[in-house]
């Protein structure tokens, strides 16, 4: 199945035989986002998609991976609870949160047509500043 982010512009691909495996072709979303577990130190908060940067992967690694993907889309079908996506917010104002872990439940979010994604909002730290 070929999908199109509306926010980002992104397009990426998940087959239909990963799709069907987890009965992705039968779910209708009930909740605007999936169920996420939560930890007292860092609260899961329910944010946009628009609000959150697509994640993307460096040149020459795979994107999505099968089962990883896979299992993502099943626990959305069954109502099982995942952990929330990590982000955190640039230094640079009005910029979008960035990805942090969570690159496939970012995509099977966006996939699955949830408008929101639970995120835990961590403490900005700049890798390059080192």
């Amino acid at each position: 199945m070929h999908f199109r982010h509306a926010f980002e512009g992104v397009e990426f691909e998940i087959p239909d035989s990963w799709w069907y495996a987890a009965g992705a072709d039968r779910f209708e979303p009930s909740a605007s986002a999936y169920i996420a577990s939560s930890d007292p130190k860092w609260p899961t908060v329910l944010v946009p998609v628009s609000e959150v940067a697509a994640p993307q992967r460096d040149p020459g690694i795979l994107g999505l991976h099968e089962e990883r993907t896979i299992s993502i889309l099943r626990a959305f079908v069954e109502g099982k609870a995942l952990p929330p996506l990590e982000a955190h917010r640039p230094a640079a104002p009005m910029s979008k949160l960035a990805l942090r872990d969570g690159f496939h439940r970012y995509y099977a979010s966006v996939a699955i047509g949830f408008p929101m994604l639970p995120v835990s909002i961590r403490q900005y730290f700049d890798f390059n500043a080192l």
